[in-house]
């Protein structure tokens, strides 16, 4: 699994640890099912938008790039 930083303002991030320690989820787990939820929520205007934009042919050029994402966790953006 690869590691991405992201900075966000420090009222956010106390936040974010609130909403966790809540939920009884990691920060990380809960930015996951967000994630996954606005994919599933935009896969539509996404999928219009890419092939509208001949950007489809330039994700396929740019594969082999994102090989070590080939794993079973990652399947699910495999029909975006």
């Amino acid at each position: 699994m690869s590691v991405l930083s992201i900075r966000i303002k420090d009222n956010k991030r106390k936040l974010l640890k609130i909403i966790s320690a809540l939920e009884e989820k990691t920060v990380s787990g809960l930015i996951e099912i967000w994630i996954d939820d606005y994919i599933e929520k935009n896969r539509k205007k996404y999928a219009k938008e890419l092939a509208e934009n001949g950007l489809i042919g330039l994700m396929k050029v740019s594969e082999p790039s994102f090989s070590e994402w080939e794993n079973d966790e990652d399947e699910i953006y495999n029909e975006l």
